[in-house]
């Protein structure tokens, strides 16, 4: 019968456990799906090492470890490289990045300063309620503090 796309493309022979699905798209993602994945494992990695330094056997402490990196870094390749519907997933994020219509710096920095002004003028107004309610319930006696007559000129 006739040969299938993904059989020619890797030329009839069967799959290889290094061969990648869909080469070259969604590069960008994927690389840093995967160096975002071989840092998580690199770390995990030393933990497992620091944690079997209790053992007293280096083949276990370094050989252990070593596996798991080996291990979990094929599984990344797979899921990064060759399982299908992960990999369909971060070539239509790619795709859908290119197409957000991303802000200008002119229109950051106006939104940043906007968002600036407002947390100032929220904290002062906070901060002038919060000293109103503190006079008001020292006035009444509810709160002993001493505070209001501290900030207020009237301290002991």
């Amino acid at each position: 019968m006739g040969k299938t796309v993904e059989n020619v493309h890797m030329g009839g022979a069967a799959a290889s456990p290094f061969h990648v699905y869909k080469p070259g798209q969604g590069a960008a993602v994927r690389w840093g799906t995967a160096v975002g994945l071989a840092a998580v494992i690199i770390g995990f990695g030393a933990f497992l090492r620091e944690e079997l330094t209790r053992v007293q056997n280096q083949w276990i402490e370094y050989l252990v470890p070593a596996a798991v990196i080996v291990l979990l870094g094929y599984l990344a390749f797979y899921l990064v490289g060759q399982y299908r519907p992960f990999v369909d997933f971060l070539i239509a994020t790619e795709a859908e990045m290119k197409k957000v219509n991303w802000s200008s710096r002119r229109e950051v920095i106006g939104a940043t300063k906007v968002v600036i002004v407002t947390v100032l003028a929220l904290g002062s107004l906070l901060f002038v309620v919060n000293v109103v309610f503190m006079f008001l319930f020292e006035s009444i006696g509810v709160l002993r503090s001493g505070l209001t007559a501290q900030l207020f000129g009237g301290g002991q």
